[in-house]
């Protein structure tokens, strides 16, 4: 199959790409024999070559020119940070640029983490940090926080910051402002022009807007809920179960469903008098639960039973010393949901 120069080339997988003469690139990666792909992709001839492939073409394109800015702003480095609606190409780009330029990647995407799980934000260099929840619309100071504190750990030459696609709204607004004023980029790369007029000049002077993703990249709600019980699925399937004790993780008992909780009254059902805040005793069963060890996040953890004494936590990781509850809890089948914690 002949491939020109000056566009891009849809495919589907799984399937394989031989390159037979010229220069491809893949994903930022410059194919010399054959690749073995996933799911969808697209080809950029560097040069007008000859593949050979067994996938199912999907569409030709003009060339987004994704590769070329990525390769121009490499020259000058800095930091560069990602802002677009749901599936506009901010983490196919983001791949782009690790394998391209080697680039240090912050996956922000709460909702749909390429690095880790979905509630923490992740890096490509296996840095986390836990949020609890998988939008940043729960608390959207604290998502700018931790992701800032994430970035002032990694940064190197050349690192994109890969952001969700909560960009509608005044919250949502406050949440991509604040990010920028905190992490301070040297490029803001969007893929939806309409945003750029709501940005003050000092910052619409670093922005450049791209053309976005072909459709081929989009998922919808129901390919969400499936990425995100793959990723519990395949994190979880080597679990081992801790037993801590009930206190540990909620605090002080004070009564039979009541518990001092950070200086708050927490009572594990709605029964009346309430005190504090209450929760459903039903929910905590598979609570996701962040897992640090001395100060530092390292994985993750679920309730996989709870008594009046004892908590079950199953995880694979080894040895921890600190627990931070999420409001996201996991059925038998790893399907998440948000659970409520409401002011009695």
């Amino acid at each position: 199959m002949l491939i020109q120069k000056g566009y891009d080339y849809i495919f589907k997988g799984p399937c394989n790409v031989r390159k037979i003469k010229g220069k491809i690139l893949i994903k930022g990666i410059e194919i010399e024999d054959q690749i073995n792909l996933d799911d969808y992709f697209s080809i950029v001839p560097i040069e007008d070559s000859e593949i050979q492939t067994n996938c199912q073409p999907i569409d030709k394109i003009q060339h987004l020119g994704w590769e070329e800015l990525i390769l121009n702003i490499s020259n000058t480095q800095g930091t560069i940070l990602l802002l677009g609606d749901t599936d506009s190409g901010k983490t196919y780009f983001s791949t782009i640029a690790k394998n391209l330029v080697n680039s240090v990647n912050i996956d922000a995407d709460v909702g749909q983490s390429t690095y880790f799980l979905p509630t923490f934000i992740s890096s490509s260099n296996s840095y986390l940090e836990f949020f609890g929840s998988i939008s940043p619309s729960t608390n959207f100071r604290l998502h700018a926080q931790l992701t800032t504190k994430m970035f002032e750990k990694i940064k190197s030459k050349i690192t994109i910051i890969d952001t969700d696609g909560w960009i509608t709204g005044f919250k949502a607004f406050q949440h991509k402002l604040e990010l920028i004023y905190c992490i301070d980029p040297d490029y803001i790369i969007t893929f939806n022009e309409k945003i750029i007029n709501f940005f003050p000049e000092n910052i619409k002077k670093k922005i450049i807007l791209v053309k976005r993703a072909p459709i081929f990249l989009e998922k919808n709600r129901i390919k969400r809920i499936l990425y995100r019980k793959l990723k519990y699925v395949n994190y979880f399937k080597d679990s081992k179960e801790f037993k801590i004790e009930y206190e540990a993780l909620f605090g002080k008992r004070i009564a039979e469903n009541l518990i001092l909780s950070w200086n708050e009254t927490l009572q594990i059902s709605p029964e009346e008098p309430c005190y504090g805040y209450y929760i459903y005793k039903e929910d905590l069963k598979g609570l996701l639960l962040g897992l640090t060890l001395h100060g530092k996040v390292i994985g993750a953890g679920f309730i996989k039973n709870i008594n009046d004494e004892y908590i079950t936590i199953s995880t694979p990781v080894d040895q921890f010393t600190g627990i931070i509850p999420s409001n996201i809890s996991l059925n038998d089948n790893f399907e998440d949901k948000k659970i409520k914690i409401q002011k009695c």
